[in-house]
């Protein structure tokens, strides 16, 4: 499965990174702002993303989010605040509190798999 990552934190995408191979995905992306994860998309589609929602000051994910639903890719959102709540603009998807369990992730993954 081709994995996007999105994550501006980078012992974050690391760990994301290292959790996913251990879950024996090794075609990953990882960026960390979203002309780069547009830039990935442009140069092939993915089977999934995983998004952090805030990618630092006043910056969202949302055109990202936006660019996979299009495409109908599935995705979860990644947040490290509690109270999660994305804009109205935002497409509504699930969320994985940060930082992500492997147990977790591998749930997210087979949810993201069947959604295909």
């Amino acid at each position: 499965m081709r994995i996007l990552v999105v994550e501006d934190e980078p012992l974050l995408a690391m760990l994301l990174e290292e959790n996913l191979a251990d879950l024996g995905h090794d075609k990953v992306t990882a960026v960390a702002t979203v002309d780069q994860a547009l830039s990935a998309l442009d140069e092939g589609p993915v089977d999934a993303a995983l998004l952090d929602f805030s990618l630092g000051s006043d910056t969202t994910s949302v055109p990202v989010a936006l660019r996979l639903r299009e495409e109908g890719t599935p995705f979860f959102y990644l947040s490290g605040h509690a109270s999660f709540d994305p804009d109205a603009g935002a497409p509504e998807a699930p969320m994985l509190p940060k930082p992500v369990s492997l147990e977790a992730l591998r749930e997210a993954l087979s949810t993201l798999a069947d959604a295909r």
